[in-house]
């Protein structure tokens, strides 16, 4: 990995205010992965294959039911780290990670973690943390589900996306935004459209691009 690599990852904050020791021997013998455009990283049922950040591109976490349709629940994007649920409980995976785009990802296999918590036991706080930061964002979707207007709760999810990927060009369908907010396709067409009238977003084939990020925030 070279410092390039360490410096997006160094951007999350539960790993940033980790220990060096932590950081050190997390990535010591962590490997780097690529995946193509629509490439599964994992499905759900999946065995436990150990913890991954994102250092470019995006990936889609969704789940499909038994006639085939998907639904899409959340992008992962730079310097996010995921796959700490299966750490905790043993279990298999939740749900089917797709690459959205081209990705590349920092992959820390299962076996290094197991011996890295066998020989730091203390190191289990940490994973917890990562993990409870899961669940707090999991209650804030929760609560905007129940109190926030459509509108709101389409241009706060642009917001997070934009703020999570670091880039104004969003690899989105209107119908991934229709189901990570719980609304119909055509509600979700309406509120982009307005958007894109107020010249707060610009809407392309399979991508959103926010233009003025401050009009979008005021949305909310």
């Amino acid at each position: 990995m070279n410092e390039q690599d360490l410096s997006v990852i160094n951007q999350d904050k539960w790993f940033k205010n980790r220990t060096q020791l932590f950081r050190d021997k997390l990535v010591k013998n962590a490997k780097l992965i690529t995946l193509n455009a629509g490439d599964a990283l994992f499905l759900r049922g999946d065995e436990n294959t150990g913890l991954y950040c994102v250092i470019n591109g995006v990936l889609r976490v969704s789940g499909v039911n038994s006639q085939g349709k998907e639904a899409v629940l959340s992008f992962v994007t730079s310097a996010m780290w995921f796959g700490e649920v299966a750490l905790f409980d043993g279990g298999k995976r939740t749900h089917d990670v797709y690459a959205q785009t081209a990705v590349r990802l920092l992959h820390v296999p299962e076996r290094a973690l197991s011996q890295l918590l066998q020989e730091h036991p203390a190191y289990w706080h940490d994973f917890g943390l990562l993990l409870t930061n899961k669940v707090r964002n999991l209650f804030d979707s929760l609560e905007d589900h129940a109190l926030l207007t459509a509108k709101q709760k389409v241009s706060k999810r642009l917001c997070m996306l934009y703020q999570s990927s670091h880039q104004s060009c969003l690899p989105l369908t209107q119908q991934q935004l229709a189901d990570m907010t719980y609304l119909t396709r055509q509600t979700i067409n309406q509120i982009l459209q307005s958007l894109q009238a107020d010249s707060i977003i610009n809407l392309k084939y399979q991508t959103i691009e926010i233009i003025d990020i401050d009009k979008l925030q005021s949305q909310c």
